[in-house]
């Protein structure tokens, strides 16, 4: 017969395993997040400051290389107004898989203001949310792998 003593101490094992096991796989690098993604963006944001807030959406193409950097394009639709865009910058995030990046934009050609986000990495870097945490925006993002680098 089996003791509980050796039930108890076999589960705990496990447990300590199943913990380690998911810690691991919670590291996060550039290297993880290397690749080419569809990026959808939503929600709110101001065309100049002081101005009101306006509807706001994005569609584009980004792609992280193995040191962090991201180069993306794609249209943005604020209040109906319609642009190109292009950002770049290189993303720094921590093995708990948390992060943040500024991106240098231009917008129909020409510059424009920096813009800072915070994300989370998930599912082995196949998906990335960000948020922008800049005055005048309420905007969030949904990166999602289409291919590794």
């Amino acid at each position: 017969m089996v003791s509980r003593r050796f039930v108890f101490a076999f589960g705990l094992l496990v447990s300590i395993l199943l913990v380690a096991n998911g810690l691991r796989a919670q590291q996060c690098s550039n290297k993880m997040t290397a690749g080419r993604y569809l990026v959808i963006c939503d929600g709110y944001m101001q065309p100049a400051p002081n101005a009101p807030l306006l509807p706001a959406k994005g569609l584009s193409v980004a792609t992280s290389d193995r040191c962090g950097n991201i180069n993306g394009a794609g249209t943005v639709n604020l209040g109906a107004m319609v642009v190109q865009q292009t950002v770049s910058g290189t993303q720094t995030p921590q093995p708990d898989c948390t992060g943040t990046v500024t991106y240098n934009q231009t917008i129909n050609g020409n510059p424009g203001p920096p813009i800072d986000i915070t994300f989370v990495v998930s599912q082995h870097g196949d998906r990335i949310n960000g948020l922008v945490t800049d005055p005048g925006a309420v905007f969030a993002c949904e990166l999602t792998r289409i291919s590794e680098k």
